[in-house]
């Protein structure tokens, strides 16, 4: 027994040195989770869950659907689930599974009061959010660089305000 005890202990304090690593090579750089940028921390985002994604408008569901009518099975120019057809489609253009469409009332990057009309705000597909399980699911490099190129531009971070009692993590 006392081998096998001696054995988990040295289990225990073995780690690699950072040299017998393999060296990234442009293969598996794109397979690195994205580094997100902390959000600032102020007042009115405390205790909330923030979105780190990008904001649209009913509209760009409207076109994006239309561009991409393709690639959709059983198109119909008419459908109601533009929103839900267009979130698969970007889940399977990016490969990035985590992808959701939330409500948030503010952007965190603009000054922001107390006081908000939870009704007024930003639709936003999000990549993830603030929380654990969210967090751990967040793209690759090579997803995140499909979705900038869709979206032409950076995602941001965004709070609601409002109920947040989304079941953005079972998606």
């Amino acid at each position: 027994m006392s081998g096998m005890q001696s054995l988990g202990q040295a289990m225990q304090v073995l780690s690699l040195h950072p040299s017998s690593r393999p060296p990234q090579t442009t293969n598996t750089a794109d397979l690195e989770p994205i580094a997100l940028p902390r959000p600032p921390p102020l007042p009115i985002a405390k205790d909330r869950r923030l979105y780190y994604g990008f904001e649209v408008t009913e509209q760009w569901f409207n076109d994006f659907y239309e561009q991409n009518s393709h690639r959709i099975q059983n198109y119909n120019p008419k459908s109601t689930w533009k929103i839900y057809t267009v979130r698969s489609l970007l889940r399977r253009i990016s490969g990035c599974r985590n992808i959701s469409v939330v409500h948030a009332t503010h952007k965190v990057a603009e000054s922001m009061s107390e006081s908000c009309d939870p009704f007024c705000g930003y639709i936003l597909i999000t990549v993830c959010s603030t929380t654990s399980r969210s967090y751990h699911r967040r793209p690759n490099q090579g997803q995140m660089g499909r979705l900038r190129a869709i979206f032409e531009r950076e995602p941001e971070w965004f709070v609601n305000h409002g109920d947040d009692e989304s079941a953005y993590d079972n998606a």
